[in-house]
């Protein structure tokens, strides 16, 4: 079959999917759950979950098992409510779409290329041709200077064998000189020495990459004295190629798809149709969906193709489906406002998703099946499993990276004439660090949240010790080491924090008590009024970030925000724009002393120690919390389900694993309603 052929019969097929994703019951999901709540209460409802750029790279890794990260070249996803996981954010364009069907294509490549031996290939010269000459018996006799060129396709990178048989027509001083181009890369010359009855054999090893490849063959030297008889050529009687060395025959990627050989038939390869898309839809699939890839399969045979570009064509099908590029959950009447159970299989994607930014795996899918994981106690039991697992990563990149900011570290550029220390290796310690620390929190023993803010401990490797100032070898890997003496510990007191809460040649008091407020206390400030003007840069140079700050809450207007906003951030101006500790700013000693809600307090230590007391720490983590897991923002009619979060998080000693628990097994998680006639959120 023809590439157009298949890029038409794929096109159609989403088309097809994506109708059958507008209405009616969208695969097998499973009976019907119960009739609303048991609390009673609105879970509310959560729209259509495109997968976001992290959740498709880890899923097409999981399920393919590529290496490849498609996702980089998709466009960047939207936030809303500090995350980019929102549902309601993460719509599809055109443009996207395309970019779906183009990785779907690659992926499905790479998935079902059939592994290759070493390939020897040889070209007669005298068949190829060369640039100038002529055939000479069985060789091509390049008269004068000139090329013979071939080109071949090479299907994977590697080391490859070049061998050139050639002899010359000796005339002159010299011998004839040869040199072989491959790929670019010139390698000789070489002396031809060899004759007609004994010709010579030249050979050379080169690291090829996979794609097309010439092999140039050029007469270097002729030499030609007509007076004296004289003429030498180089002929050349055949060109080699042969490699790569060391490639496995067997593709490990197709052998998760190919569970069966689909020669033997029909049966066959619906078995591998039902088990892929079983995991690709993360549902089983239903006979309808099978018979429709099955009509692409045959389509794909009927044109010509073989079997393996059969499956292509359905794994391009299914990867560029609704089914696999979102988180389908169903309504059976979607205008209801009457909660119903998710199904087994939704809700092993819900939690996939939300502590992996991935995929169920088949313990998850298999538990599902058997509708065991609608049990707290099981679905409790999993958050456990999960955690424990190394993709749980995941959590601490997309959760915590975007909840404190850990990610931002990345597009940060302090400046150098201001922090000339600072460079890509500081950069990376940092983030290693931040999400060291936040992983503590994860672990079955883990942190209580108030050291999230206040804890005894870092992990440093040398570089960040010294940064700190902290004594000691460490080497470049990371070490906790507790911490005596040092003003260090918690989060707001982390490199990684401090920089990307900073301008570029300055720290920044107001960003730092701004996302206090925002992202710990969940008490964000209204945005400042239109017209209000920065500081004058002749300021910037005179005065301290306190003396700047005083006159402009100086200026009603602004004092009813600045006044709470400025102390939060002043209470640490003891750590620069990247961190370092330091006494003096300007040369005037640092005043870190303010007041929050009432207390008063004279330096960094002081202010933390008022900071994990307050109320709104804990409710705060758990709205984040409970946002990144359902993808949406908490409604009015949350605040019952919340309130009771976080009294059972408070009285588990603030576990960070019992909050992920606790909002997993939360009704809002485990049910959900149709939109309302009249467009209910």
């Amino acid at each position: 079959m023809s590439r157009d052929v298949g890029r038409w019969s794929l096109s159609v097929a989403s088309l097809c999917l994506a109708a059958s994703g507008c209405v009616g019951q969208l695969g097998d999901n499973g009976g019907p759950g119960p009739s609303g709540t048991p609390s009673g209460e609105d879970p509310g409802r959560v729209t259509i979950h495109r997968l976001n750029r992290a959740e498709y790279d880890n899923t097409v890794r999981d399920l393919l098992g590529t290496a490849s990260s498609p996702a980089v070249d998709f466009p960047a996803d939207d936030h809303s409510y500090g995350f980019d996981n929102n549902a309601d954010t993460l719509t599809l364009s055109p443009l996207q779409l395309e970019l779906y069907e183009r990785a779907a294509e690659k992926l499905a490549d790479e998935a079902l290329a059939l592994g290759s031996a070493a390939v020897l290939d040889r070209f007669e010269a005298e068949t190829v041709g060369g640039s100038v000459g002529a055939a000479s018996g069985s060789a091509w006799n390049l008269t004068s200077a000139g090329d013979v060129t071939v080109t071949k396709t090479l299907e994977a990178a590697g080391t490859y064998h070049v061998r050139v048989r050639a002899w010359q027509q000796a005339a002159g001083p010299d011998a004839a000189q040869m040199s072989i181009s491959v790929a670019g890369t010139v390698l000789g010359p070489f002396d031809v020495t060899g004759t007609a009855d004994e010709p010579q054999l030249v050979e050379q090893d080169i690291e090829l990459a996979a794609g097309n490849a010439s092999i140039v063959v050029s007469f270097l030297n002729d030499y030609y004295e007509p007076d004296l008889g004289e003429d030498r050529n180089l002929l050349v009687d055949w060109i080699e190629i042969e490699g790569p060395d060391g490639v496995a025959t067997d593709n490990p990627l197709r052998e998760r798809i190919v569970i069966c050989e689909p020669t033997t038939g029909e049966a066959c390869v619906r078995d591998i149709i039902a088990a892929f898309g079983r995991r690709a839809y993360r549902r089983p699939m239903t006979e309808d969906e099978i018979d429709g890839l099955m009509g692409l399969y045959d389509l794909a045979l009927t044109n010509g193709d073989d079997e393996t570009e059969g499956l292509k064509l359905t794994v391009r099908a299914m990867l560029s489906s609704p089914h696999f590029l979102f988180r389908v959950e169903v309504d059976d009447d979607p205008e209801s406002e009457k909660a119903h159970a998710l199904s087994s299989f939704e809700l092993a994607s819900r939690l996939s998703y939300f502590l992996w930014s991935s995929m169920p795996d088949d313990a998850l899918l298999d538990l599902a099946e058997s509708d065991e994981l609608l049990d707290p106690e099981v679905l409790s039991a999993q958050v456990d499993r999960m955690l424990d697992d190394e993709k749980s990563v995941a959590l601490v990149d997309n959760f915590a990276g975007q909840w404190l900011f850990i990610r931002a570290l990345a597009d940060s550029t302090p400046d150098y004439t201001a922090f000339p220390s600072f460079d890509d290796d500081l950069r990376e310690a940092m983030r290693q660090e931040a999400n060291l620390f936040f992983a503590e929190f994860l672990k079955e023993d883990g942190l209580p949240l108030d050291q999230l803010i206040e804890s005894d401990f870092a992990y440093v490797n040398d570089r960040l010790a010294e940064h700190y100032g902290i004594d000691g070898a460490f080497g470049a890997d990371f070490q906790r080491t507790t911490l005596s003496g040092a003003p260090r510990g918690g989060l707001l007191r982390q490199g990684a924090w401090l920089t990307v809460t900073s301008n570029p040649d300055r720290t920044s008091p107001v960003k730092r008590g701004k996302w206090i407020l925002e992202n710990l206390l969940c008490d964000a400030p209204p945005p400042p009024p239109a017209g209000v003007e920065g500081f004058k840069p002749e300021d910037l140079e005179a005065k301290t970030q306190k003396e700047l700050l005083a006159a402009h809450r100086s200026d009603p207007v602004c004092a009813s925000c600045h006044s709470v906003m400025d102390p939060l951030g002043l209470a640490l101006e003891n750590y620069d724009g990247i961190g370092s500790f330091r006494l003096q700013d300007k040369g005037v000693n640092v005043d870190p002393s303010g007041d929050f809600e009432g207390d008063p307090f004279q330096t960094p230590d002081e202010f933390v120690k008022l900071l994990v007391q307050d109320d709104r720490l804990p409710s705060c983590a758990a709205e984040k919390v409970f946002t990144y897991a359902l993808g949406r923002a908490p409604a009015n009619t949350d605040r019952a389900y919340l309130e009771t979060i976080v009294e059972d998080f408070q009285a588990s000693g603030l576990s960070l694993r019992e909050l992920l628990k606790l909002v997993v097994t939360s009704e809002p998680f485990m049910y959900r309603r149709g939109e309302g006639e009249g467009g209910l959120p």
